[in-house]
């Protein structure tokens, strides 16, 4: 009797679990009030897998990460991408091949506690598990959304509103992703 009581409370308690953790994703500070919320937002990523793929997989030192994904954000925030219609994640043919990839946005924590945010660029091929093309760690940034520019060159923008970006853009005689501009 007791293992079906345990059972049953594993069953109703594991989900609510993990709806608190994805509930606690971002933590705004109120302070300052003339900052904007992503400027004051900490992220607190709680996921193991991005896309599938074993946080180890994609970079050995971490121990959690979390794709951004509108859903996580509460109320006022989540109003503001909607109104902004910005993407964490873009498809395309950053490469120039055949094979279609997916950028895509988040945030990550390392098995130290160092946080911060990162572009990665998956290779979606058809029945095959996506595999991870490019990866590139931005510690000090925990905040941002992509862009593709008609030439392929992946964006991300590091605030809604301003012009801090980095651009990135697929080297073909180095076969590659490589950093092609800063600003802000």
């Amino acid at each position: 009797m007791k293992r079906i009581l345990l059972a049953w409370a594993f069953f109703i308690l594991a989900p609510a679990a993990g709806k608190t953790e994805s509930n606690n994703f971002v933590s705004i500070a109120p302070e300052p009030s003339t900052y904007a919320w992503w400027l004051r937002a900490q992220f607190h990523p709680f996921e193991d897998h991005v896309r599938g793929i074993p946080i180890g997989n994609i970079r050995a030192t971490w121990c959690k990460a979390t794709e951004f994904r509108k859903d996580l954000f509460p109320p006022g925030p989540a109003s503001d991408l909607e109104q902004n219609s910005v993407s964490f994640s873009i498809d395309g043919y950053f490469d120039s091949s055949r094979i279609r990839q997916t950028a895509l946005i988040g945030v990550y924590e390392t098995c130290s506690g160092k946080r911060g945010s990162f572009l990665l660029v998956l290779v979606q091929q058809q029945g095959i598990s996506p595999t991870v093309q490019f990866l590139h760690e931005m510690p000090e940034v925990q905040f941002g959304v992509l862009a593709a520019l008609p030439d392929s060159t992946i964006q991300v923008f590091h605030c809604m509103e301003c012009d801090h970006f980095t651009s990135f853009k697929w080297d073909k005689s180095k076969k590659r992703f490589r950093l092609v501009k800063t600003r802000g």
